[in-house]
């Protein structure tokens, strides 16, 4: 009696826990250009935005190209009318045209219980914090490379969300290539979801914990060796920065990757003043090759292996692993107070009139996956198994796509809700095999954000 007391109790709070309720996606609240038909429930609006920024790296060895650039140009559209809610915008920055979201949602059960909805097309995947958060609302100038790295991107897909002012439950399938066009093979999926508990959300404060969970199948690649079909991973960041975009220094490629899961655990806090939030990801790659076709297709060569046992004893092959974190920390020096959004699970921008903030960040990201005891030999680059260099076995496991920790300070300006200034200064070191010289970078950095 006790259990089934309790099973309604939490359901009551799941189903009917609420506050006042709205949805909305515009980085600006009220964009200049609009038009709004009340009694039709009709709303459009037209804007754009634009990140000019301007940066200076000094480096030990490699060096990277300070200077300036227009990091994003978007051109932005939506249309509201009663339940239906569309969204669209392009980016134009660097000469080159990108798609970026483009997606229909349904609010199809609106209440004081929650809202209900579902979201097809174009846009992120639902499972990390910091990637579905808009960097004009982003307290950073850059997301934290390891959210770069190891996070999902926007994909064409179906999800169904609903939110209160207590819960938050999103969830989707993707597919792994928006335009199919990849060189062979057939498409494949992904499954993206995200779950987050308000332990406390009212007008003083807000706690909230949240997980992420992703899984993917990689089905496209392309045929090598005559009949044998490869899968390839590429994962890669930049160094928190964009006039110098480069991702030489962070990047693991993981040939055969074919099933992939992610878990992202995530916490923010945040008061009218203060705000403190961070995510752990976790990233596992499952391989799966075609050992007999390869095996049979070096037959007969001068050096070829004489049995598919010795074959795979020379080239073994195993899972792989990365992951990193953050977190984040920010003061209102001046301002109304921080804002949180329920419909997200997101920290709102900061867009009151001549709003200050101070902000602090560390991050860290591990794209190296190195067995114990192997060597690299910088002059081939090529990790040796036992630390031996040997031509037995053939092949190390080992990955050495670099690892980075970052410390970032900022301060951030807001004139209006339309017009906002970022400064930043960044320590980074680095541990990449290939880049033995490379060990600290410094970056300041500077950006102008328009947005209407």
């Amino acid at each position: 009696m006790k259990r089934k007391w309790l099973f309604a109790l939490l359901g009551g709070m799941l189903l009917c826990y609420s506050g006042s309720l709205q949805a909305q996606f515009e980085d600006v609240a009220n964009p200049l250009l609009q038009y709004v038909n009340r009694d039709k429930g009709l709303r459009f609006t037209a804007g754009a935005r634009l990140f000019a920024d301007v940066a200076y790296y000094h480096t030990e060895y490699t060096p990277m190209k300070s200077g300036a650039a227009i990091t994003d140009a978007r051109i932005r559209t939506s249309l509201k009318y009663r339940q239906f809610y569309f969204y669209a915008d392009f980016d134009f920055s660097k000469g080159n045209f990108t798609q970026k979201n483009i997606f229909a949602q349904w609010n199809f059960k609106i209440n004081d219980c929650g809202i209900h909805s579902l979201k097809a097309g174009y846009f992120n995947e639902p499972s990390t914090m910091a990637y579905n958060t808009s960097l004009y609302n982003y307290h950073f100038m850059s997301r934290p490379a390891v959210v770069n790295a190891l996070a999902p991107r926007r994909g064409l897909g179906l999800s169904y969300k609903f939110f209160n002012r207590r819960f938050l439950m999103d969830q989707g399938i993707f597919a792994e290539n928006e335009y199919n066009d990849q060189i062979s093979g057939f498409q494949g999926i992904s499954l993206s979801g995200r779950w987050v508990y308000r332990i406390m959300n009212d007008e003083f404060a807000t706690l909230h914990l949240g997980l992420g969970l992703r899984y993917a199948r990689i089905n496209t690649g392309e045929v090598v060796d005559e009949d044998a079909f490869r899968t390839q991973v590429s994962l890669a960041s930049n160094l928190e920065t964009y006039v110098d975009a480069t991702t030489e220094f962070l990047n693991a490629d993981v040939p055969w990757a074919k099933n992939i899961l992610g878990l992202n655990p995530e916490f923010l806090f945040k008061t009218d003043r203060l705000f403190v939030r961070g995510e752990y990801l976790y990233k596992r790659l499952y391989k799966k090759r075609p050992d007999f076709e390869l095996f049979t297709n070096q037959l007969g060569g001068v050096w070829s292996w004489t049995t598919l046992e010795s074959w795979k004893a020379g080239n073994p092959i195993r899972s792989t692993r990365f992951e990193g974190g953050y977190v984040e920390v920010g003061y209102l020096l001046k301002g109304n107070r921080y804002t949180y959004n329920d419909e997200y699970g997101l920290l709102n921008g900061l867009n009151d009139r001549n709003a200050l903030e101070i902000v602090a960040r560390y991050s860290i990201v591990n794209l190296n996956d190195i067995n114990k005891g192997d060597f690299f030999l910088i002059g081939k680059h090529v990790f040796y198994p036992g630390g031996v260099v040997a031509d037995y076995p053939a092949v190390s496991t080992s990955i050495g796509g670099g690892k980075m920790q970052a410390a970032t300070l900022g301060l951030n300006y807001t004139l209006n809700q339309y017009v906002k200034l970022m400064g930043e200064y960044k320590y980074a070191r680095l541990d990449n095999v290939y880049h033995p010289m490379d060990k600290n970078f410094h970056e300041l950095q500077m950006r102008l954000m328009v947005s209407f």
